[in-house]
């Protein structure tokens, strides 16, 4: 394992990752979904992918809600007449032709909290673009509390006049006949940080601040393409790795998501060179309807392939803003089961000790629910630097027309570039798949413990912290299982089954445990309630609050019931399957 990694490293060439880079840069900078220019990116793609000996090489078309950018012009009216810079967000409302007059009411980062004694009914909310919660959720707490508008004051500091694009469709990939009523019925632009920073004191002074917009948009369903390439293993080729990472791009989006592209291109070409010594398979897929239409392209993917997904596909590694300029510490978000393994990897790639974060639903994480265990790094930014430009994680270009070429730093880009590969090869070759579940028994049954609190007297909770326990146990016989039939000693039959089990425990745990709908869903992303302590029981903790004959409460007390049944079958189910193995 240690000789076939340190070969593939030493064939690993940046300067490829770099020429994909320039390569979409220069002829494929509008790379927006359906307007063209990503189709010709995706035959590049599909090109290179068959030109390095890919197994399968083809570009899959999926029909898709997407939205167009339009225009956009934004007047300041009142205390005074002023015209300022915006953009158009995308799955917006347009306001009547000759446009609308708002008053403006400031509302911080447009949580829920940020409403209290506030009456935005019809009004424009100024809201600053953040990750607490995301974009659009923003757009979905705006529309629910009655917003005509919403403007998006830009991230990074207040010198650098350029404009974040948007979308605020608020519905994770495609919708349904229940998601599309969701769909946030706004207008909205952004603005600069220095606009933004200037009406919102403004608003704070007590003055009436009154807007006037001119938004189009458009709204409308069409087919969008998207690669795929497929490295097949030798021993196991039905399970497979899933690689991703997302083809369409602001314009100009280099580090949203050239760079990202040019990695996994590179990573595509040596992972075909050495496929005669690969154990699994791997998946190459380069996402379209990532931006706009929300993750429409992994979603419609999760949707469509199912049952191979669910079967067969032992983890999922997402690559988006590799090599950026400025960032410095490698940072990686993982699924609980992969944390240790992922800090290995890092370890191993770059010398570098990561601590690892709970992996949350970002990105294009559209197989969150449906339990498939996920890494995503990259090099980022100190903790410093982002509080410097107001929360900008991916740098104060990101989603604007200075992402260009010159925010690549090649240094950064080639760690990225070895660091993905390693964390590649570990799951692919591993003869016991890299997942340890202790951590996430031990989370769930620490998140337990503190809903009791709150459930005493509304929802008894005594089996399913029972069975969390159990599985603590459980889990700790598993590890010291797989310990002694790990390497070239062990069974490969037995070492089947284990991985196996491994894999039905993370399609047993994850989504229960960790979103907010059903498996077959998709919560909507960043959603704010994902990072509450179990969320489908989370409501608990409002109810205990609740008057127990109002009928608020009378609603979710059936729907927490039916909840805590799902999630103790949930862990009665993988007890079961540890004890199948003795």
């Amino acid at each position: 394992m240690e000789s076939l990694c340190q070969r593939m490293l030493n064939e690993l060439d940046t300067d490829r990752s770099m020429k994909h880079i320039e390569w979409l840069t220069e002829h494929t900078p509008h790379r927006i979904s359906g307007t063209g220019q990503d189709r010709t990116a995706a035959e590049y793609i599909r090109r290179e992918l068959e030109s390095y000996g890919c197994d399968e090489a083809e570009i899959l078309e999926f029909e898709t809600y997407n939205s167009r950018p339009g225009t956009s012009e934004f007047t300041l009216t009142a205390p005074k007449r002023m015209k300022m810079e915006s953009r158009p967000c995308c799955h917006i409302e347009a306001t009547p032709p000759g446009g609308a007059v708002y008053d403006l009411v400031y509302v911080g980062a447009g949580a829920e909290e940020d409403y209290a004694g506030k009456d935005v009914q019809g009004k424009a909310v100024l809201v600053e673009v953040s990750y607490a919660p995301a974009t659009p959720e923003k757009g979905m707490i705006a529309y629910d509390h009655g917003a005509a508008a919403m403007i998006c004051m830009n991230w990074g500091m207040k010198d650098k006049e350029v404009i974040c694009m948007r979308g605020l469709k608020g519905v994770w990939g495609n919708p349904t006949p229940e998601s599309y009523c969701k769909i946030p019925r706004i207008t909205g632009c952004s603005i600069t940080r220095k606009d933004g920073e200037y009406l919102r004191d403004l608003c704070k002074s007590g003055e009436r601040v009154r807007i006037e917009l001119k938004v189009t948009a458009e709204r409308l369903w069409e087919t969008l393409p998207q690669p795929m390439g497929v490295v097949r293993g030798k021993e196991e080729p039905e399970k497979f790795l899933l690689v991703s990472a997302h083809l369409d791009a602001w314009e100009p989006g280099v580090t949203c998501n050239a760079t990202g592209d040019g990695t996994q291109l590179e990573l595509a070409r040596v992972f075909a060179k050495f496929k005669g010594e690969l154990k699994r398979s791997v998946y190459f897929l380069f996402w379209n309807g990532h931006e706009i239409a929300e993750a429409a392209g992994s979603t419609w993917f999760a949707d469509n392939y199912w049952d191979d997904l669910s079967e067969n596909c032992i983890g999922y590694i997402n690559i988006d803003s590799t090599g950026m300029k400025e960032a410095t510490d490698y940072e990686v978000d993982a699924s609980r089961e992969l944390c240790g393994f992922a800090a290995d990897c890092i370890q191993y790639a770059l010398g570098e000790k990561v601590l690892p974060r709970p992996l949350g639903k970002i990105g294009d994480q559209s197989f969150f629910g449906l339990g498939i265990p996920s890494i995503f790094g990259r090099v980022g930014f100190t903790k410093e630097l982002i509080e410097q430009n107001h929360g900008a994680t991916l740098g104060w270009w990101n989603h604007t027309v200075s992402d260009d070429l010159d925010k690549v730093d090649r240094e950064n880009l080639g760690k990225d570039d070895r660091a993905q590969l390693v964390c590649l090869l570990g799951m692919i070759n591993s003869d016991i798949l890299p997942y340890d579940f202790t951590q996430t028994a031990r989370d769930i049954e620490q998140k337990l413990g503190g809903l009791q609190t709150f459930a005493e007297g509304i929802v008894d909770l005594s089996i399913l912290r029972e069975q969390a326990g159990l599985l603590c146990g459980n889990i700790e016989k598993l590890n010291r299982l797989a310990a002694q039939h790990k390497g070239e000693g062990g069974d490969p039959a037995f070492q089947k089954r284990i991985n196996k089990i491994l894999l039905k425990l993370s399609r047993t745990l994850t989504g229960p445990f960790y979103s907010a709908c059903s498996r077959y869903s998709q919560d909507s992303y960043g959603l704010s309630v994902l990072a509450k302590p179990i969320p489908l029981l989370y409501p608990i903790a409002a109810m205990s609050r609740m008057e127990k004959t109002s009928l608020e409460y009378r609603l979710l007390l059936t729907q927490m019931l039916r909840n805590r049944n799902m999630l103790t079958d949930a862990l009665r189910n993988a007890n079961e399957y540890i004890a199948s193995l003795y």
